[in-house]
């Protein structure tokens, strides 16, 4: 009798398998804490000063930028600052012109996006919500120049650093592009409703305590004034206005100014020029300052 050898299919399985293992499957990451389930994880709202029990937040838009803060924490940008990469340009503003909010020249033409015009419309992107932002989503100011974040790269100045040249003076009160007007004044509109004026004097509350600089000359006979702190010379013409701030403290301290009509002889050396408006050279109006006799 012959034995016959019967060949069975051979089933592997894992189990069957020794030495070897099926690969690890790794574990679905843990989600974000969301305690109020608002969108916006805790931490993110620890670190932007936000309630995480408050859902009501995230519909807020703590930078009035016009993106609430739901919208901040999904583009990556910061719920604290109206112009994320400071390039001049809200952070809403540059969905509209499909840039990138957390990119300052997002299609590398070494202009920055609020330099730019999308529209072609004559108006730089960053300028196209002047006329229509109020009070609360004016300008940011992050340093306190007073001059506002979308004009510093314009003046070769710093968005984060209040004396960009180190000399002891706020940008504000420099004139970088040396038109007699200074930084902070550039921007400046006759209607423009976010000029603050706490001490309500009629003087701007940017303009408060500021010196353009002090007379170091004037030429009576060619009309030539030369004022330090600047590289040039200004003409003064019979049309030119001249307006004096007279300086008074009073026993405790307190400080009050009076305005009165000056003439040229208020011009002398040492004299501290506070404001300036130049046309074409043109001394239009010049404002003094000089304490009670």
């Amino acid at each position: 009798m012959h034995a016959r050898t019967v060949l069975l299919p051979l089933c592997l399985t894992g189990a069957l398998l020794t030495g070897l293992s099926a690969p690890a499957v790794a574990a679905p990451p843990r989600a974000a804490v969301d305690t109020d389930r608002d969108g916006m994880p805790d931490a993110w709202e620890a670190t932007h000063k936000f309630n995480s029990k408050k859902a009501a937040d995230a519909r807020a838009d703590a930078d009035a930028d016009g993106l609430n803060n739901l919208a901040e924490h999904k583009l990556r940008t910061s719920p604290r600052d109206e112009d994320t990469d400071d390039d001049g340009h809200d952070d809403a503003d540059e969905r509209t012109t499909r840039t990138n909010p957390t990119d300052t020249d997002t299609d590398r033409d070494r202009i920055p996006d609020g330099d730019e015009d999308h529209n072609r419309n004559g108006v730089a992107n960053e300028d196209e919500d002047d006329a229509r932002e109020t009070c609360a989503g004016d300008d940011d100011d992050l340093d306190r120049d007073h001059v506002a974040d979308e004009d510093e790269n314009e003046l070769k100045l710093a968005a984060k650093d209040a004396d960009a040249d180190d000399d002891g003076l706020l940008d504000g009160e420099e004139d970088s592009d040396r038109d007699g007007e200074v930084n902070e004044d550039e921007d400046d509109a006759a209607d423009d409703r976010c000029d603050g004026d706490r001490d309500r004097d009629g003087r701007p509350d940017e303009d408060e305590g500021d010196t353009f600089g002090v007379i170091a000359s004037f030429d009576a006979a060619t009309g030539a004034l030369v004022i330090t702190g600047t590289t040039l010379t200004f003409r003064v013409t019979t049309g030119t206005e001249i307006e004096v701030e007279v300086v008074t403290t009073d026993d405790e301290g307190e400080q009050e100014t009076d305005d009165r009509e000056g003439t040229t002889a208020d011009l002398v050396e040492g004299a501290e020029v506070v404001e300036l408006d130049v046309e074409r050279g043109v001394l239009e109006e010049n404002t003094l300052r000089s304490a009670a006799s």
